[in-house]
C-alpha cells in the first residue's frame, strides 16, 4: 500500500510545511480545504462521503491563527478560533471511526495546557486542568480528537 497523508490545515504554516516535507518523503499528500482544488478535498466532502480509502495518515494542523496582529482578540474571534479547531478535531474522529486503513492520526494542540511558571518543567504526567481560555481551548480540543463527540469542556 502507497502512504498517502491527508493534512487539515496543509495551506498554514506548520500544514504546508509538513506537507513539502511528507511529498519529499515519499507521500501522495492531499489537503483538506474550504476550496476545492487540486491535491485537494473539502471538509464538507470529508464529512459527506469520509476519509478516502487510499488515505493511510491523517494529520490535523487546522485553526484560525491566534497570532493574527490584524486580528482583535473580540468574542467572535475567540469563537472563530474556538470552532475552527474543535470542529475540525470531531470531523476526522468522526470520519476515521470508518477509515480502518488509517493507521495513524495525529492532531496538533496547543501548549497551553498548563499554567505559565518560571521554574516548573511541565511533562505528560501532570495534571491538566482548565484554567483559563487557552488552556479549556486545548482540553476540548483534545476530547473532541479523541471522541469526535460533544466536548464536556466549556469556555
Amino acid at each position: 500500500m502507497s502512504k498517502h497523508a491527508l493534512i487539515g490545515g496543509g495551506t498554514g504554516f506548520i500544514g504546508r510545511n509538513l506537507a513539502q516535507h511528507l511529498t519529499h518523503k515519499g507521500y501522495d499528500v492531499t489537503v483538506i480545504s474550504r476550496m476545492p482544488g487540486e491535491k485537494r478535498i473539502t471538509w464538507h466532502e470529508i464529512e459527506k462521503n469520509g476519509i478516502p480509502n487510499s488515505v493511510t495518515s491523517v494529520v490535523n494542523a487546522t485553526g484560525q491563527n491566534v497570532l493574527d496582529p490584524s486580528r482583535r482578540w473580540t468574542p467572535g474571534f475567540q469563537q472563530n478560533v474556538w470552532n475552527s479547531r474543535i470542529n475540525s478535531s470531531k470531523t476526522l474522529a468522526q470520519a476515521l471511526k470508518a477509515a480502518p486503513q488509517v493507521t495513524s492520526f495525529v492532531n496538533l494542540c496547543g501548549v497551553s495546557h498548563y499554567p505559565p511558571s518560571e521554574s516548573k518543567v511541565y511533562n505528560e504526567k501532570d495534571k491538566v486542568e482548565g484554567f483559563d481560555y487557552m488552556s479549556k481551548l486545548c482540553l476540548a480540543w483534545e476530547q473532541a480528537a479523541q471522541s469526535g463527540g460533544e466536548e464536556d469542556c466549556k469556555r
